[in-house]
C-alpha cells in the first residue's frame, strides 16, 4: 500500500507540474548555469541571470549601455576622483522584505576578495579601492601559515607550492634555528623540487607541537582579521551611506560597479558561515560558506534559501533544465513589471533551442549558434525573418594556446614555444572562418579589442596570414613539416564543429601536423580549460566595461580568466604603468604595446573574430533592446500573447 501512496504522491506532484502556468517570458541559455554566486560568476549566460536577481550600486541603459544609477543615487565624487559617496535609496528591499544596507555592499564585496572565494572578478577590487590588495597579501599570507600548520599537526606532507610562501610568514623565523641545527636550509631555487620535499619532510621530523603553534598563529590572526580591513577603503557611517576609496582615478568605475563581484549580500549567508569555534575562518584560515547558498530552496541553519535584492527573485533551480524567476515583491518597481515570471530554459544542443523557438515554446534566444546560421542571416539581410537581429557586440572569438611547460599527461608541451604558437597563427586564414564557414555577419579580427569601439584607441594590427612563415616558424622550431610534432588536442564547445573542423584542416595542410577535436559540455569545458587539459582551446570574451583592459586584463600573471597559462612580467607591469597614466594618449599608446605582446609577439592567444550575435526574438516581445553587452533587463519585457 505504502508504495502506491508514494506512486500516487509522485503521479500527483508531476501532474501539478504539468498544469503549472507558464512563464510570461521564455528564453534559452545552450548551457546549465555554471554558478549563481555573484562573486564567482564570468560566464555571460550566468551574468544575465544575476544582473536580473539583484542591484548593484549602478546598472546600464540597455540603449547606450552608459552606466545608471540603481541601488543608489549619483555619487558625490571629490575633486581628486578617488573618493565617491554613494546615499543608497530608501526604498531599497531584499525579497524578504529587509532594507538594504551600506553593509551589505561591503560584505559582498569583502567576500569576493578572500582567498577562500577564488574570486575570477577580484582583481577589479584590489586593482581599484584602496587597501584591497594589502588586505587580501596579508589574508593570503595567513591562509598558507594555518594551511601548513595544520596538516603538520595531522601528520601530513606539505606541497611545494604551499612551503615556498610559509618560508616568508614569521612563524617560520621560529623554526629556522631548528631546521638549521638539522643541516637543513631553504633551497636557493624555487623549482628545487627534491630540495622543497626535503624541507617538507625535515618539518615533520622537528619536535614542535604543532596544533599548539597553529593554535598561537590563529589567535593572532583573529585579532588582526577585522582590524586590517577596516584600512580597506570601504566605510559605511551609516545603513544607506557607502564611502568607497579609490588606489587611484578610474575613469570608468561607475560602469564596473554594475558587474556581479560588486553586488551586495544578504546577512543571512552568515548562517552558513564555515569556521573554528571563536573564530571567523577556518583552520586553514579561509572564510567559507556552504555553496549551496544560492539555492532558493535550501534551509540548512535555519537559512531561508538565496535572498536577493533585484527586481526577480530565484524561485527555482531544475539543474540543465530550467530555472524560473519570479518578480520581487518588495521591490519598488514590483508593480510595473510587466513579465512576473521568466523561465530560463535550458537546451545544451542549439539546434534544439531553435526548434522550440520555432514552436512557439521560446520567446528568445540571445546567440543563434546553429551550423546553417548563415542561411539564417541571409533570411535576416533580405527582411524575409524580421524575428532575427545582426547584433554586432563588444566581443571577440580566440583561440588560447597552452603555453604551460607540460601537457596533462606530462608531455613536454611544443606550445611553450613562441614560434610554434606563431606558425599555428599565420597558418590560419581568418577570412575563410569569416565569410565562408560562419557568414553570420562577423569581423575578422586581428586584434583581441574590437577597433573602433573605444574612443582613442587604436589596437596593434597583429599577425597576417602567410603559410610559408608559418611552416619556417614550425621548422625553426624543430618541426619540420610537422615531423615529431605531437597530436594536438584542440578543446571545443557543442556549436563550434564547422570552425573547429575548418582550422583543424588549415594547420594539417598547411604545417603536416595532426590534430585531434576534443568536444565537451560547457561545465567539463570549463573544467578542462581550468586545469589547462588542452594544448589549443576555443575562447571568447565579452567586455564587462568600455576600456581595453576589459580584455587586456584576462592575460595578466595573476588573473582568474588567464587559460593559456600565459605569464610574463613585461605585461604584467605595462599595464599597472598605463592604471599610474593620468595622461589618456599616453595610457592608450601604453596599452596597444601591451596588446601587440599578446597578438605580435608572444601569441597566447590568437584572435580569429569580432563576434555579430545573431539573435532570435519573436515578434510578440516588447521591451527587449538588442545591444553590443547583450545586456537584458528582463524587466522591462513584456510579450503580447
Amino acid at each position: 500500500m505504502a508504495g502506491f501512496l508514494v506512486v500516487g504522491i509522485a503521479l500527483s506532484l508531476y501532474a501539478a507540474r504539468e498544469r503549472e502556468a507558464p512563464a510570461d517570458f521564455r528564453y534559452v541559455n545552450t548551457s546549465g548555469i555554471h554558478t549563481l554566486d555573484p562573486a564567482r560568476m564570468s560566464w555571460t549566460q550566468d551574468f544575465r541571470v544575476a544582473l536580473n536577481i539583484w542591484e548593484g550600486l549602478t546598472t546600464w541603459d540597455p540603449k547606450t549601455l552608459q552606466p545608471l544609477p540603481a541601488a543608489a543615487d549619483p555619487p558625490a565624487v571629490s575633486a581628486d576622483g578617488r573618493t565617491y559617496t554613494f546615499h543608497l535609496r530608501p526604498d531599497g528591499r531584499w525579497s524578504n522584505g529587509d532594507p538594504v544596507t551600506a553593509g551589505d555592499f561591503i560584505r559582498g564585496w569583502r567576500r569576493a576578495v578572500e582567498p577562500g572565494t577564488a574570486a575570477d572578478y577580484a582583481f577589479l577590487l584590489t586593482d581599484n579601492i584602496a587597501g584591497t590588495a594589502e588586505y587580501v597579501r596579508l589574508r593570503r599570507r595567513a591562509v598558507v601559515a594555518l594551511t601548513v600548520l595544520s596538516r603538520l599537526a595531522d601528520g601530513w606532507a606539505v606541497r611545494s607550492e604551499w612551503l615556498r610562501p610559509f618560508t616568508r610568514h614569521p612563524v617560520f623565523e621560529t623554526l629556522r634555528p631548528k631546521l638549521a641545527r638539522m643541516g637543513m636550509q631553504v633551497p636557493a631555487d624555487s623549482d628545487d623540487e627534491t630540495g622543497w620535499e626535503r624541507l617538507g619532510a625535515a618539518l615533520q621530523r622537528l619536535d614542535v607541537d604543532w596544533s599548539a603553534l597553529h593554535a598561537e598563529v590563529a589567535e593572532a590572526h583573529r585579532r588582526e582579521f577585522d582590524r586590517a580591513f577596516q584600512e580597506v577603503g570601504l566605510e559605511a557611517p551609516d545603513d544607506r551611506t557607502l564611502i568607497v576609496r579609490l588606489r587611484r582615478p578610474c575613469p570608468y568605475f561607475l560602469d564596473l560597479l554594475g558587474l556581479p563581484v560588486f553586488l551586495p549580500v544578504h546577512t543571512s549567508i552568515e548562517r552558513l558561515r564555515e569556521h573554528m569555534p571563536g573564530m571567523p575562518f577556518t583552520r586553514e584560515g579561509l572564510v567559507l560558506y556552504d555553496p549551496q547558498w544560492t539555492k532558493p530552496d535550501y534551509d540548512r541553519n535555519g537559512y531561508p534559501g538565496l535572498i536577493t535584492n533585484g527586481p526577480y527573485r530565484l524561485a527555482e533551480w531544475v539543474f540543465k533544465r530550467r530555472l524560473r524567476l519570479r518578480v520581487n515583491p518588495y521591490h519598488r518597481r514590483a508593480d510595473g513589471i510587466g513579465s512576473r515570471v521568466v523561465d530560463m530554459l535550458v537546451y545544451e544542443h542549439p539546434g534544439a533551442a531553435l526548434l522550440a523557438y520555432e514552436a512557439g515554446r521560446v520567446d528568445f534566444i540571445p546567440g543563434v549558434n546553429v551550423p546553417y546560421a548563415h542561411q539564417l542571416v541571409r533570411l535576416a539581410r533580405n527582411g524575409r525573418r524580421p524575428d532575427f537581429h545582426i547584433t554586432p557586440v563588444l566581443a571577440s572569438y580566440f583561440l588560447n594556446f597552452n603555453c604551460s611547460s607540460e601537457t596533462v599527461d606530462g608531455v613536454r608541451n611544443p606550445f611553450r614555444d613562441a614560434r610554434v604558437r606563431k606558425a599555428f597563427a599565420a597558418a590560419v586564414d581568418k577570412r575563410v572562418i569569416v565569410e565562408n564557414v560562419l557568414a553570420r555577419g562577423d569581423r575578422v579580427a586581428d586584434s583581441l579589442v574590437p577597433p573602433g569601439v573605444i574612443p582613442g584607441y587604436d589596437p596593434p594590427a597583429g599577425l597576417a596570414y602567410d603559410p610559408e612563415a608559418a611552416r619556417r616558424l614550425l621548422a625553426d622550431a624543430g618541426y619540420p613539416d610537422g615531423r615529431g610534432f605531437p597530436r594536438v588536442v584542440f578543446l571545443y564547445t557543442p556549436g563550434d564543429e564547422r570552425v573547429v573542423q575548418a582550422l583543424a584542416r588549415m594547420w594539417e595542410e598547411t604545417l603536416g601536423v595532426r590534430v585531434r577535436p576534443t568536444g565537451r559540455e560547457s561545465k567539463t569545458f570549463a573544467e578542462d580549460k581550468a586545469h589547462r587539459r588542452f594544448m589549443i582551446a576555443r575562447g571568447n570574451w565579452y567586455a564587462d566595461y568600455n576600456d581595453p583592459t576589459t580584455f587586456l586584463a584576462c592575460f595578466t600573471s595573476d588573473s582568474g580568466n588567464n587559460d593559456s597559462g600565459y605569464r610574463n612580467p613585461a605585461f604584467d607591469d605595462l599595464l599597472r604603468e598605463a592604471d599610474r597614466q593620468t595622461d589618456p594618449i599616453l595610457r592608450m599608446r601604453m596599452l596597444r604595446e601591451a596588446e601587440a605582446m599578446l597578438v605580435e609577439r608572444d601569441l597566447p592567444v590568437l584572435p580569429i573574430l569580432h563576434y555579430a550575435e545573431l539573435l532570435a526574438i519573436r515578434p510578440e516581445v516588447r521591451g527587449l533592446v538588442p545591444n553590443a553587452r547583450l545586456w537584458f533587463p528582463f524587466s522591462s519585457v513584456t510579450v503580447e500573447r
